[in-house]
């Protein structure tokens, strides 16, 4: 499962919506035959993949409903504390869009009696950095520090997020960081095209408030921000867990010592229902006069990570464009010479999941690698797949599991997935005997369920690069880089 929907402060990786995979060895000209024929020849996997060994999450909920969740990891070099709340972006008011973003980066920005800047102090005599994740149903603050240093950053986590006080002079600083993040993000096809299918597949839905543009956190104020913490920051919506060489009982009641006394009364959710999938053709034409080349995703709204089709879907998106050996890649990039390269992502939210092909293709491609990207989704949902290309795809995902989690950061970005969407244990630790009881069957009719309906294209290039499109599809609606429409061109219109 890949991140989108996430900001950090400056200490943090990954300041957008979307975790953008390393592609500069990519891009480069197109393949030799020699080089094509290698690809299309992918060596044999591991027989024995590296076993998947993770320590239980032992939970222990206080008093006043806050969730406390310990992990035992024996030798790990550090500790990780994090602060998770069930909020983020989608739970922004629709008049105030990224105001979970906002309110996240507020925190640590001073308290009633303490600075930020002396709260900054405190952090760095610690020999850390303190972070906000901000993902589409919960926010992340943590702090990593070494063992020697957990008493003291179990209570100086509780003052940064206990008693934060917000200030408008602070929060101008805030928002001019997100401000110029947001712009930043401008220049990224793949962030634009991202954030724009979002914003068309949820038209209508809560999650549509995570796809805001800069031009909004101006009108953010203190009180808002302080209203919204009020609202969520609460023990019965929020969850400590704590991962790393520790003692789980021991570690338990000293994170109870410091959150137990934290009063405030449950906070009642409301379900989301899930959107409906794209179910009509639709092209969208986001224009970016800056880019040098254009992004084409094509995506659709799926189940949520609790449906059964959860791990058959995850073995298809693998075959359709997990590597560069998978047929997104070989058609657009290895055989048509269309595209710098061609994957397939997916993301799973509280209450559904949306997947997409990506590709980064030459401007006088853009018509044909829009069609091909569409015939191979459609391909999947109309047959199945050889019974080869499944084995592999399974075998690619199990083999690669355990490097999900091996590192200190990795793992406890899995648990507080884990705790703060409510998963069951097949995302913990039992994702490898799933995916061994994927059958051929499971992936046909997990195809045939999500992959049916028309996927949304989006695709992100410079005006003058239009033309082609207006000649070819029925219609493109046409939007700036903030979302919105411009104009929409019918066949055969001039743009």
């Amino acid at each position: 499962m890949s991140g989108p929907c996430r900001t950090r402060p400056s200490a943090v990786r990954g300041a957008g919506p979307l975790a953008v995979a390393a592609l500069a060895g990519l891009l480069t000209a197109v393949p030799a035959p020699g080089q094509e024929r290698f690809r299309r020849t992918p060596p044999l996997p591991d027989a024995q993949p590296v076993e998947l060994k993770l320590p239980a999450v032992e939970r222990t909920v206080l008093s006043n409903g806050l969730t406390v969740a310990c992990a035992a990891r024996t030798g790990s070099p550090e500790i990780t504390l994090q602060f998770v709340v069930r909020a983020g972006e989608a739970d922004s008011p629709p008049g105030l869009p990224g105001l979970a973003a906002v309110t996240a980066r507020m925190i640590g920005k001073g308290t009633r009696r303490l600075s930020a800047e002396y709260l900054e102090n405190m952090v760095e005599a610690m020999g850390t950095e303190f972070a906000a994740t901000i993902l589409m149903d919960y926010t992340v603050l943590s702090l990593r520090v070494l063992p020697e240093q957990m008493d003291r950053a179990i209570y100086v986590l509780r003052v940064l997020v206990l008693e934060s006080a917000f200030s408008e002079r602070e929060l101008g600083a805030v928002r001019r960081e997100v401000f110029q993040e947001l712009q930043a993000q401008k220049k990224d096809p793949e962030v634009l095209a991202w954030k724009h299918l979002l914003r068309v597949l949820f038209e209508g839905h809560p999650y549509r408030t995570a796809t805001y543009a800069e031009d909004v956190i101006k009108f953010i104020t203190a009180k808002d921000v302080a209203a919204f913490y009020g609202v969520f920051y609460r023990p019965a919506n929020a969850a400590v867990l704590v991962s790393g060489d520790i003692d789980v009982e021991t570690t338990s009641k000293k994170v109870a010592s410091h959150f137990g006394a934290w009063a405030a009364p449950p906070l009642a959710l409301p379900t989301v229902p899930p959107p409906a999938p794209q179910v009509r053709d639709r092209v969208c034409y986001v224009e970016a006069p800056d880019v040098a080349n254009a992004s084409v995703f094509a995506g659709n709204v799926i189940m949520d990570a609790s449906d059964p089709d959860f791990f058959p879907f995850l073995v298809l998106k693998q075959i359709l464009g997990g590597t560069t050996r998978s047929r997104l890649f070989m058609n657009l990039r290895e055989s048509k010479g269309y595209a710098y390269y061609a994957f397939s992502e997916t993301e799973f939210f509280r209450s559904c999941g949306v997947y997409w092909a990506r590709a980064l293709v030459r401007p006088e491609a853009i018509v044909p690698a829009a069609r091909e990207i569409v015939r191979e989704i459609n391909a999947l949902a109309a047959g199945p797949a050889a019974p080869s290309e499944i084995e592999e795809a399974k075998s690619y995902l199990i083999g690669n599991l355990p490097m999900h989690v091996e590192s200190p950061q990795g793992f406890s970005d899995w648990m507080a997935r884990y705790v703060a969407l409510g998963l069951d244990e097949s995302h913990w630790d039992k994702g490898r005997e799933r995916y061994k009881q994927v059958n051929a069957e499971q992936v046909r009719e997990a195809a045939r369920r999500h992959l049916a309906a028309r996927p949304l294209i989006v695709i992100v290039g410079r005006p003058e690069w239009l033309g082609p499109l207006s000649a070819e599809f029925e219609t493109v609606e046409v939007y700036d880089t903030t979302g919105k429409l411009a104009r929409t061109l019918r066949k055969g219109e001039s743009p």
